[in-house]
């Protein structure tokens, strides 16, 4: 991997001072502005329909795709370059495909990262990626400039297409290695959860992302006015392209240079000592002292290195990890969805906005260069008043987070604004309380921060088992092993959890070589370490085949479970069963997932619990099947909902695809929504909506509270209001219709008063369950309007209308029609009204303009809907009226889809002969 990134930034340090040079000698930089806007239109153009096709055709065929395009490309731009062949359309053409190519490469090779490591791997092994990017923008521009020096820029294409051609092998082989032979779909679609989901309401709808997203856009918008100065002069100074473009290498791959020196040496001390809100303010401030010197020394071209220096050696060091503290409060997925959405889409827009800009001042203002340097000046005064901005909401994302606990106690013992957020987390990691420091422990895990390293090892000797887990799986990701011995004493403490977490941290920070600690602890007297350690290799050899094979980890699980049958302990047994199905779970290795199969199948509920943990650890489809059919058993119900929850993302298209082919009973299509709750995208709405028409009326009900859960879980995800508006135009229908047949049944219980024969008995059955029906779809439509307007003012309206107090639904329904737009009240405000009204039934009736029904109407209302437990109900008052008008209505119920009722049906009919 750290390959393939070096190629792609080497071959871009290539192609893009190539194109620089012969751009600039060819048009000049009065054409410049023209290239940003083409370059805008033409990425808005390409990311809709990158869109569009990464949805429909696998991953590794887009990757490859990609590249091998652009090899072809690389190569026919030099072809037509070299022999003049449409020079001017050929150099626009190939500007606009070069800050593509930068954006799109890019992207594709972490979305690629993301599936090829697992999280733990990600954390640990990405810093060591980025530095063969870095190795790549270093020599990549040297390497231009020296060939510039020695032949022609339009041979450069060329090369750039023999490095980047040496990508296609390496994409190959690192798929087939760690991905078609490693993972399932499941585990795929895990990894890139919400890169195909769009991003733009998330930004819109969370301010913090919005105010990040606008930084990125001005910062951008400002490079390209620095770059248009930086290539300005420096074509006006330097007027051989050949020269040109080696002036242009040269100087990006110092400038990478300067960039590194200062991530390793500058970097973590300024950061460290200022916190973020100042940390962002060095790159603008950098900017503005050398747009002062090009003001004060303009057409000089140390000025315009200096401009270009303040840009680059401050942007990918101290303002990148600013940057990253900055995202820290933001959750990983969403980080995931927007990321490529920030790279691409906002990039190019502020590029496009950028050469709006110019177009309006050099070619129809007329203006000097300084008319850009007071634009860029502008745009840097706007540029610090987001920062202001965007670290108090930083310390609010903090606050917000650091104060929620499961005893709703209060924080306000630590102020964030009056010290950096840096001592400020680090404040909480030592005084705070459980909840708090788990909290702060959880944001920061992976993030590794020198000033979190003390703090953490202090946590190793806290009383709760929890922290000292979360301690120890922050500290795994620090190159140092300073608390080597408080962790190696953990791995025989009583907790399993405590001890795998310990050999997780041994396996990567232990001195010497790895296998023969790890030998030590696989070979202890005690089955409870020899356990924890052989779940720990599991966890940490997972998806990759050379540690696997390092440890021999298939003949130690082998002898494990060839060991089980001579245990004669029962507890010992049980342990040692556990222990194998969670080490098989973790493994990825199917050969021994038979034994999960018969677990599954045992007699001992612990011994299948575990079975159930380990096959949802697994991520494997094989396994879909069978977990879901725990899901109608009361005792695993909880853990087998938890197993397929660990699916991911890919569970959801899964099981639509499963009830679409009638492969679950109604049982367990009931327990879908359960699940699907828990998943965090938006497929998860729009596929619960698709329950809302579900015939069975429990369905429809749990996806609706499924919906809900989402909403205050999720609030980033999208619930299209039309949508909503359908369902409750829907809901008020049936709710009008039922309070119809309602009515109609009360006025016929009270023709007959209180009689005692089996059909009033039926009837009075019948209508006790229409009330309950029509309570519960007066709680769907508070649950739709949920959905679209503040979830705590809708509980609170709602439980205000449930009150018996007169006074109370007053005020609900007073709160509710000053919340509701005109459309909503004039539908609903009357029915809610209608609900808690005392008047008589032909009254209520006659305000909603409803009629009574006859008998025959009112049971063929109800036969006709999708209610079971309504329709058997009428099928039984029909059996107790014994009146063969109604045959037929029962004999079409016989055919009814819904076993139940037509089982219902032909009972109703052998009774009554």
């Amino acid at each position: 991997m750290q390959a393939y990134i070096f190629l792609i930034i080497f071959t871009l340090l290539i192609v893009k001072p190539t194109v620089n040079g012969l751009f600039l000698s060819r048009f000049g930089v009065e054409k410049l502005p023209y290239a940003f806007m083409l370059v805008a239109v033409m990425a808005g153009l390409v990311t809709t329909f990158y869109a569009r096709i990464v949805r429909r055709i696998p991953l590794d065929r887009i990757l490859n795709g990609t590249l091998a395009l652009s090899v072809l490309s690389l190569l026919i731009f030099g072809l037509f370059l070299r022999f003049n062949i449409l020079e001017s359309l050929v150099l626009y053409v190939f500007f606009i495909w070069v800050a593509i190519f930068a954006l799109l490469t890019t992207s594709q090779f972490w979305v690629l990262a993301n599936i090829v490591f697992n999280a733990r791997e990600a954390k640990r092994l990405f810093g060591y990626i980025g530095a063969g990017a870095i190795a790549g923008g270093i020599l990549g521009g040297y390497f231009t400039s020296m060939l510039a020096q020695s032949m022609s820029s339009e041979f450069l294409p060329f090369w750039g297409a023999l490095f980047l051609g040496l990508c296609i092998p390496l994409n190959l082989t690192i798929w087939k290695k760690f991905v078609d032979k490693r993972q399932s779909v499941f585990q795929q679609m895990k990894r890139t959860k919400g890169f195909g989901d769009h991003p733009f309401t998330l930004i819109k709808n969370n301010r913090h992302l919005s105010l990040l997203a606008a930084i990125v856009g001005i910062s951008v918008m400002v490079a390209k006015l620095v770059d248009y100065q930086f290539g300005g002069i420096a074509s006006e100074l330097i007027p051989d392209q050949d020269e040109l473009t080696a002036f242009f290498g040269f100087w990006l791959s110092t400038f990478s240079l300067i960039s590194l020196i200062m991530q390793l040496f500058v970097t973590r001390r300024v950061v460290g000592t200022f916190g973020v809100g100042a940390s962002l303010l060095f790159l603008p401030g950098s900017i503005l002292i050398a747009v002062i010197a090009l003001v004060l020394f303009p057409g000089i071209l140390a000025s315009a290195v200096l401009l270009k220096m303040s840009d680059s050696g401050l942007k990918q060091s101290v303002n990148k990890a600013a940057m990253e503290l900055l995202i820290l409060p933001i959750p990983a997925n969403v980080k995931n969805q927007t990321k490529t959405f920030i790279d691409v889409f906002i990039d190019s827009l502020a590029t496009g906005l950028s050469g709006l800009i110019l177009i309006l001042l050099v070619a129809g203002l007329d203006m000097s260069t300084n008319a850009i340097n007071i634009m860029i000046m502008g745009l840097l005064a706007f540029w610090f008043y987001l920062i202001w901005q965007v670290k108090g909401e930083y310390l609010n994302s903090f606050r917000k987070k650091i104060d929620r606990s499961n005893n709703h106690e209060s924080f306000s013992g630590f102020d964030l604004e009056k010290e950096s957020v840096l001592k400020g987390l680090v404040n909480v990691l030592q005084k705070g309380s459980e909840y708090q420091k788990l909290t702060i422990l959880e944001k920061i895990n992976g993030f590794q921060k020198k000033g979190f390293y003390e703090p953490a090892g202090e946590l190793l000797a806290h009383p709760s088992d929890n922290i000292k887990i979360a301690a120890i799986r922050h500290l795994y990701y620090y190159p140092k092993s300073d608390f080597l011995p408080e962790v190696e004493s953990m791995t025989v403490h009583d907790n399993q959890e405590v001890q795998i977490a310990a050999f997780e941290y041994l396996v990567k920070h232990a001195d010497g070589d790895r296998v023969e600690v790890m030998e030590k602890y696989l070979h202890q007297d005690d089955y409870h370490v020899r356990g924890a350690a052989l779940v720990s290799l599991a966890k940490e050899t997972r998806d990759n085949p050379e540690l696997i094979k390092q440890f021999k980890l298939k003949n130690r699980i082998q002898g494990k479970l060839d060991l089980l049958p001579s245990i004669e302990d029962r507890e010992e047994q049980s342990f040692r069963n556990g222990t194998a199905l969670k080490t098989i779970g973790y493994a990825n290795l199917p050969e021994f997932y038979p034994f999960v199969h018969e677990a599954l199948k045992n007699w001992d509920k612990k011994l299948v619990r575990e079975a159930i943990t380990a096959a949802g650890n697994t991520l494997e489809p094989e396994f879909i099947p069978t977990l879901i059919s725990f899901l109608e058993k009361p005792v695993f119900k909880a853990i087998a909902r938890k197993a397929l929850v660990n699916y991911g993302i890919g569970i959801v298209p899964a099981l639509k695809r499963m009830i679409n082919q009638g492969k679950l009973n109604l049982l367990e299509v009931r327990q879908v929504p359960s699940i699907v709750k828990e998943i965090e995208s938006q497929q998860s709405v729009n596929f619960l909506f698709s329950l809302i028409d579900h015939e069975d009326f429990v369905v429809r009900h749990e996806a609706l509270r499924g919906l809900n859960k989402l909403k205050v879980s999720f609030p980033q995800l999208r619930f299209p209001p039309r949508l909503v508006l359908k369902c409750i135009d829907e809901e008020v229908a049936a709710y009008k219709t039922g309070l119809s047949v309602l009515h109609s049944q009360k006025v016929k219980i009270e023709e007959f008063g209180e009689g005692t024969s089996s059909s009033e008995e039926a009837r009075r059955g019948l209508h006790r369950l229409l009330e309950k029906r029509q309570q519960r779809t007066l709680e769907r439509v508070f649950r739709l309007l949920g959905l679209i307007y503040p979830g705590k003012d809708i509980f609170i309206i709602y439980k205000g209308f449930r009150s018996s107090q007169s006074d109370l639904q007053t005020n609900a329904i007073e709160y509710l029609d000053n919340l509701l737009s005109p459309k909503l009240k004039k539908e609903l405000i009357p029915l809610i009204e209608s609900s808690i009204s005392r008047e008589s039934s032909q009254v209520r009736l006659w305000t909603l303009q409803l009629d009574l029904q006859e008998d025959f109407k009112c049971f063929q209302i109800l036969l006709d809907g999708h209610d079971a437990k309504l329709k058997m109900a009428v099928l039984y008052l029909l059996q107790q009226l014994k009146d063969d008008r109604y045959d037929y209505m029962i004999l079409e119920q016989t055919e009814s889809k819904d076993p139940r009722v037509s089982d219902f049906a032909k009972k109703v009919m052998v009774s009554l002969g």
